[in-house]
C-alpha cells in the first residue's frame, strides 16, 4: 500500500474528482460494485477517484457492547480500496463528536477540500445525526454545495444482497465459503507467528500460531481448508487451519493454528496470513490424543481435495 495515497482531509489540494463514500468494512462486493461506478463517472469526467471512509468504524465508536468485530483490518481495507480503482484515499477519523455533525457541516469542508464534484453512495446510506442525510437530502444538499449525487443499488449475489453484517454473520457461524462468495475473496486472519507448546509438531502436525486481532471478526472454531501466505509469497501455500483452544490437550488460549502441508521450517516471528475457503468441521473433543490425530488425518486428505479442485477451477 503507498502510504502517500491514503491520506488525511487537510493533506487534499481541491482537484476535480468523484467521490465514494463510506465505512467500507471488508470492501466487500457491494463496495467493490460502488468504486467501479465512480471509476466510470470518473472517466467521463476526466478527473481521479477519492474513496472516503471513517476510522473507526461508525459502531466501533457509537455501539461498541454491540459491534461483533471487523471484517479487515484498517490497513487490509486502505489496500482494497486503492486496488478497487480509488486513486487516493481519504480517512476521516470518526468521533462522537464527528457523528452529532449535520450532514450540511459535514460535507462542506469535504467539498472545499477535495474539489468534488460528484459523490457516489450505496442507495440506503445516510449521514449526520440520525441518518437525516437519506439520499434525496444529499441529493438537495449537492445541488447547494455543488456536487451531483449518484445512487447505487445494492449487489445481489445469488438470492442475497450483499452487506457487511450478513458477511460477519458468516464469519462468525463458520459458513467460510459464503463469506467468501459475498466478499469477494477468502476472509482473512493475519498476524505475527508466536510460540505455543509445540505439541502439533510432536504429532506429526506442526503449526504455525498466530493470535487473532482483538478487533476482527470472531471466526467460529473448526477447521478450515485454507490459502496461507507468507512475506515474499507470490502465490499461496495449501494449509488446514484450525481456529479454537484445543479442548482435547486443554492447552491455553483461543488460537488461530495454521499447518502449512508439505512444508518444513521456522516462521517465528513472520506474517503469515490465512485465507479460509471452506470449513470442514466444527471443533471437538476426542476421548484420547490417538483418536485426535486420526481425525486430523481425515482433515488433511479433506483440505488437500477441497484445495486440489480450487486449484483446477483457478486454472479454467
Amino acid at each position: 500500500m503507498s502510504e502517500s495515497r491514503v491520506v488525511a482531509l487537510t493533506d487534499l489540494e481541491p482537484t476535480p474528482c468523484v467521490a465514494a463514500i463510506g465505512s467500507f468494512d471488508g470492501v466487500h462486493r457491494g463496495h467493490q460494485h460502488l468504486i467501479a461506478r465512480a471509476v466510470e463517472l470518473a472517466r467521463t469526467e476526466d478527473s481521479g477517484v477519492l474513496a472516503i471512509t471513517f476510522e473507526p468504524l461508525p459502531p466501533m465508536v457509537l455501539r461498541p457492547d454491540r459491534f461483533s468485530g471487523r471484517l479487515c483490518t484498517s490497513e487490509e481495507k486502505m489496500t482494497a480500496l486503492l486496488a478497487a480503482g480509488a486513486d487516493r484515499v481519504v480517512v476521516v477519523p470518526f468521533t462522537r463528536e464527528t457523528a452529532a455533525l449535520s450532514p450540511e457541516a459535514f460535507l462542506a469542508p469535504v467539498v472545499a477540500a477535495s474539489g468534488m464534484r460528484v459523490l457516489v453512495v450505496g442507495e440506503d446510506f445516510a449521514l449526520g445525526r440520525n441518518r437525516v442525510g437519506d439520499v434525496p437530502r444529499l441529493r438537495e444538499i449537492g445541488a447547494e454545495l455543488g456536487f451531483a449525487l449518484e445512487a447505487v443499488e445494492r449487489v445481489p449475489v445469488g438470492d442475497e444482497p450483499v452487506s457487511s453484517t450478513l458477511i460477519r454473520q458468516a464469519v462468525m457461524t463458520g459458513q467460510a465459503a459464503r463469506a467468501r462468495r459475498l466478499l469477494g475473496r477468502p476472509f482473512r486472519v493475519a498476524g505475527e507467528v508466536i510460540h505455543g507448546k509445540k505439541l502439533g509438531r510432536e504429532i506429526g502436525f506442526p503449526t504455525a500460531n498466530v493470535a487473532p486481532p482483538p478487533d476482527l471478526a470472531p471466526l467460529a472454531d473448526g477447521i478450515y481448508a485454507a490459502w496461507a501466505w507468507l512475506d515474499g509469497d507470490a502465490a499461496p501455500r495449501p494449509a488446514v487451519t484450525y481456529v479454537g483452544a484445543r479442548p482435547t490437550v486443554n492447552s491455553g488460549p483461543r488460537l488461530v493454528e495454521t499447518h502449512l502441508l508439505d512444508f518444513d521450517g521456522d516462521l517465528y516471528g513472520q506474517t503469515l496470513r490465512s485465507d479460509v475457503l471452506e470449513r470442514l468441521r466444527p471443533d471437538e473433543t476426542f476421548p484420547s490424543l490417538e483418536a485426535m490425530i486420526a481425525q486430523m488425518q481425515t482433515d488433511e486428505a479433506r483440505a488437500r481435495a477441497v484445495l486440489a479442485r480450487e486449484t483446477a477451477t483457478a486454472g479454467r
